[in-house]
């Protein structure tokens, strides 16, 4: 019985050694998948990084055409055929042809005779330039032709034709001696730091005059003015914008019609109002009946021009000389109503000869200051569009002499 004892308690001793040795090889090897495990993972990890990145740097490069910086479109408008503005709508009809030329590096040595047309554009990296102020569906035709400089270094030449309808906020002040700009819009629907939208130094913009529709009231001007500017794609995230490039020509309006129709035609009913002066005062009625005939007048000519104006908050030229109007004669029938309450009839007359003579001194100064005032502010206006206009034909005239001089001796 003893020895079996013994037997047992061996063998459970040797039972306890084994198990705990097991226990920490267990544990050991459990480690150790886990070491070598975290180790794989890092490895894979790393390696699909650099995946990820060499799918980056393919991507970008697809997506870019073979453009890895800032990409520069030039640009230059024509105003090919310019047709009616409508003052009221705040808005003008025009024809324009829209070129752009920017660098292709995947078109270098496919061809060497310039002004082939691409014939499947998709392939290749595209600005996607829109006009900005055209209102509707205008009317597009674009073409793409492929050109070369001197050193045989490739383009793309975008030549994109609008028949449409502008928008343009019109600046009224003036009115109707104002300078209008005619403006068209070329953005990028590509953020700013991806393409930069330039004015073509090589190629002027172009006024066609000869094909102006609204001639008979407008003076188109020849010279044009180019402005760079930045348009928010969205409006919370002002950082980023998108480039723009705003053409501009101007016209003048012929202010003939409003001058004859409109500023004589109010001279002369103002003017008439003196001649209330010689109806009796014994007769107030006769007076009042008179000026409130001509005050209505006025009225009506009043409702005439802003039926051919928008709705604005400021005042043009034109209401200021009619409203100044109406208030001389608002006076007239003012003074018409107060002459009747003086009791000494040798003095009212006395006093009525003087308020005659100083209401016909005040408006006379007030058309003489009326002229030098319009002469003074809106037609300077006028006379630097016209210099505009000189220095623009001196331009192109020293320019074109000069290519003519090298293309003959150079």
């Amino acid at each position: 019985m003893f020895p079996c004892s013994n037997v047992m308690a061996s063998v459970a001793y040797n039972f306890m050694n084994v198990d705990s040795n097991a226990h920490s090889k267990r544990y050991s090897d459990n480690e150790d998948n886990k070491r070598v495990s975290c180790t794989v993972d890092m490895e894979s990890d790393t390696t699909s990084l650099r995946r990820a990145k060499k799918r980056g740097r393919k991507k970008s490069t697809n997506t870019a055409d073979g453009h890895k910086n800032k990409v520069r479109v030039q640009v230059w408008v024509q105003f090919f055929k310019v047709g009616e503005i409508d003052t009221l709508k705040e808005q003008y009809t025009a024809d324009v042809i829209v070129r752009a030329k920017w660098r292709e590096p995947l078109l270098d040595g496919e061809t060497q005779q310039s002004g082939v047309e691409i014939a499947d554009f998709s392939k290749y990296w595209n600005p996607k330039l829109s006009i900005e102020n055209t209102i509707g569906d205008p009317k597009e035709v674009v073409r793409y032709r492929v050109v070369f400089n001197n050193r045989g270094d490739a383009f793309v030449s975008e030549k994109r034709t609008i028949k449409g309808t502008f928008m343009e906020n019109l600046e009224l002040n003036d009115f109707p001696f104002d300078v209008q700009d005619l403006t068209v819009t070329v953005a990028s629907e590509l953020p700013s730091y991806e393409v930069d939208l330039i004015e073509d130094h090589d190629n002027r913009h172009i006024v066609n005059r000869l094909s102006f529709v609204d001639e008979q009231e407008w003076h188109l001007y020849v010279h044009t003015e180019c402005e760079k500017k930045d348009l928010i794609i969205d409006q919370m995230e002002m950082a980023i914008k998108r480039s723009a490039l705003s053409v501009k020509c101007r016209a003048a309006r012929r202010p003939g019609y409003f001058v004859w129709n409109i500023f004589m035609v109010t001279f002369l009913i103002c003017s008439l109002s003196f001649a209330t002066f010689s109806v009796k005062k014994d007769l107030p009625q006769n007076r009042l009946q008179l000026s409130f005939t001509l005050v209505l007048t006025a009225v009506a000519f009043k409702s005439v021009v802003n039926q051919s104006l928008p709705r604005i908050s400021y005042l043009t030229y034109m209401d200021k000389y009619l409203l100044a109007s109406m208030v001389m004669l608002s006076t007239v029938c003012a003074w018409h109503g107060i002459v009747t309450l003086l009791p000494n009839k040798e003095r009212a007359d006395f006093i009525e000869n003087v308020v005659l003579g100083c209401l016909t001194i005040v408006y006379v100064f007030f058309n003489v200051g009326f002229v030098i005032l319009i002469y003074v502010f809106p037609f300077r206006k006028r006379r630097t569009m016209q210099q505009k206009d000189r220095e623009y034909k001196l331009r192109h005239k020293h320019k074109k002499g000069v290519e003519t001089y090298c293309g003959q001796y150079c």
